[in-house]
């Protein structure tokens, strides 16, 4: 399938229309959805294009997350970014996270418009959901923000902003009405759905899989609040009660519009290769603190998550910091900046890139690791993800089953997730000998029945299995877990807070543009660390 061919005259226009996010003169709040000269594209037409932004948003745009959680690191060859390293962030640092996922959900608000105007309701169910991702996603960055009068173009081009909490339970609501459209969707009046849902192929069953895993990470994230409790079980209740349950082993919410050589999936061309083949970047290194959290463990995935040094490091070589061995994965330190004379070997080729394939090319059976091929599905929320979401569900007592059994199968999912040994027996084999040898030692980060916190242990493996592949859930479970797992924090001489920041500042630019609406805790330097996401404990 190459859909990015198909679409000629009708993709440039889209691009026209809906353009890139950091290619708009203005931000998607001031769109108007019901601008005429739009009215003449039917949902079919947008929702492979919104997806794909969605998707390749999910996987490019938090990779100083990535940094701050302990995954990744810089190369030594590159200056050290000091604001985002000292946590003395501005009102300009990740402000494209904010008008790109407004700049996404407003293709979703156009979609669902035109799929209401021509009875459409799988398409309005999809934007439903889509939109309600887009979301929480905002909330989980700044908290409080645009929703309820966000997106209506020149009606309002200064939103009011909503109580966050106020926006995670309507969220809730939209998703519900989401699956009600869907469930009850008549496919065949729903123009090239099979084609266009570039994730699920129009397969009604596994969207509302989907969005009910959706709702579980957003219930879940209140799970650290007492007071929420009584909501979030009954919630669940509701999720139970529908009857489709979450998405399972091998059931990953990701697109593939079919990616080519030249237009390849794009966590493959900034983490793995570029379209000649050659590395996409030196920049992307590992960290330390889980690259030896993989090596204390004894864990398979040490390999999956990062690949082996270039060159080796001479006997004798002079070191800035310890490294456990084995010798062939080496790490950086956050926030150090290393002078490369006297430290020659924490420079590119002597630290560990992102885990993946040696060369380029289409994924194979056997590729293994993050970087897969350039053809790879780009993903939005992956069965391993879901099935740690369930697994602390289960543990809380909010899911039936049993909460060993569910934890187990989270991890091996990493495992097959990463096709470890290049096949799924290979990764159950390698799961199995790993987990048993864990139990057999007593390790209580491993073995679910030798930890003394089982919940504790979950959060410590699902941190482990979304590095490279949801930096804002691991951020995300970091705050609401209050901050566990223990990441340590940069060592930048400049640093100016004993923690992690817990929220972005508001962008510069939509501070000017909407002065009197965006809320004054947010704006300055410090309330990255004095104003709490709504469901932090």
């Amino acid at each position: 399938m190459k859909r990015f061919n198909k679409i000629s005259i009708i993709g440039a226009l889209l691009l026209t229309i809906f353009g890139a996010g950091c290619k708009k003169a203005w931000f998607d709040i001031n769109k108007d959805p019901n601008n005429a000269v739009e009215s003449n594209i039917s949902p079919d037409l947008v929702t492979p294009y919104a997806l794909l932004n969605t998707a390749n948003r999910s996987m490019t745009t938090f990779g100083f997350l990535g940094n701050w959680m302990g995954y990744w690191c810089p190369g030594a060859n590159y200056a050290p970014n000091v604001e985002e390293q000292s946590y003395n962030i501005s009102t300009n640092f990740g402000a494209g996270i904010f008008t790109g996922v407004m700049d996404n959900s407003y293709d979703y608000v156009f979609m669902e418009a035109r799929a209401k105007a021509t009875g459409q309701t799988f398409f309005e169910g999809i934007a439903k959901i889509m939109k309600s991702h887009n979301f929480a996603i905002l909330v989980d960055v700044y908290n409080n923000v645009p929703y309820t009068e966000a997106l209506q173009g020149l009606k309002n081009v200064r939103p009011k902003y909503d109580d966050g909490k106020a926006v995670y339970e309507d969220l809730i609501k939209q998703i519900d009405t989401g699956i009600n459209y869907i469930k009850n969707a008549v496919l065949s009046k729903n123009v090239n759905i099979s084609t266009a849902d570039i994730m699920f192929g129009g397969d009604q069953t596994k969207w509302v899989k989907f969005a009910n895993t959706l709702k579980l990470r957003l219930l879940m994230h209140q799970a650290s609040r007492a007071d929420r409790a009584a909501y979030v079980q009954a919630e669940i209740a509701k999720i139970v009660a529908e009857g489709s349950g979450f998405l399972g082993s091998g059931e990953d919410a990701a697109v593939n519009p079919g990616f080519q050589q030249d237009k390849p999936n794009a966590f493959y061309a900034s983490y793995g290769f570029n379209q000649v083949g050659a590395q996409a970047t030196d920049f992307w290194r590992a960290n330390i603190i889980a690259m030896n959290y993989l090596k204390g463990n004894n864990d398979p995935r040490l390999g999956l998550f990062y690949k082996p040094i270039v060159n080796s490091v001479p006997t004798g070589g002079a070191e800035p910091f310890p490294q456990p061995t084995p010798n062939n994965y080496r790490g950086n330190q956050y926030g150090l900046s290393i002078n490369n004379v006297q430290f020659p070997y924490q420079t590119a080729n002597y630290v560990s890139q992102v885990g993946g394939v040696s060369a380029a090319g289409p994924i194979s059976a056997s590729a293994a690791g993050l970087v897969k091929g350039f053809n790879q599905p780009a993903w939005i929320l992956t069965s391993v993800e879901s099935l740690f979401l369930q697994a602390e569900a289960i543990r809380r007592g909010w899911l039936a089953g049993n909460d060993s059994t569910a934890y187990v199968n989270a991890v091996r999912e990493s495992f097959r997730w990463l096709n470890a040994g290049g096949s799924a027996t290979a990764a159950n084999n390698a799961f199995n000998v790993w987990y048993t040898d864990a139990v057999t030692n007593g390790n209580q980060n491993v073995s679910f029945a030798a930890a003394p916190d089982k919940l504790r242990l979950i959060a410590f493996q699902k941190y482990l299995a979304l590095n490279g592949i949801s930096h804002l859930e691991s951020w995300t479970d970091y705050r609401r877990n209050g901050g566990y797992p223990n990441i340590p924090l940069s060592v930048n001489p400049g640093r100016t807070s004993s923690t992690l920041p817990y929220r972005l500042l508001y962008p510069q630019a939509e501070i000017n543009l909407n002065t009197d609406n965006v809320p004054q805790v947010g704006r300055k330097s410090g309330d990255q660390f004095s104003n709490k996401i709504w469901w932090m404990p």
